[in-house]
């Protein structure tokens, strides 16, 4: 298995996955346990379906907010979603 490996990740670093993980470079959380305002990539739209959104080299989205069990993104075109 790979990850995309995020700006700031370096070669002997560690990644964890789940929803106790810190929020660091490479971690990966449901987006209910990232705060507001981080810098996000590979994102999945529906929970085990693999990450469809923010995957290109150099992209990034930000979590705009979180209601419920949504979130809203600002993707790198400026689409909120």
């Amino acid at each position: 298995a790979y990850i995309l490996a995020p700006e700031g990740l370096k070669v002997g670093m560690k990644v964890m996955s789940g929803a106790s993980a810190e929020v660091r470079p490479g971690n990966c959380l449901p987006l209910s346990e990232i705060p507001v305002g981080t810098m996000v990539h590979n994102v999945e739209l529906h929970a085990g379906k693999g990450g469809q959104l923010v995957r290109a080299a150099g992209n990034g989205a930000q979590l705009m907010a979180k209601e419920g069990k949504y979130a809203t993104l600002r993707l790198p075109s400026g689409e909120m979603r």
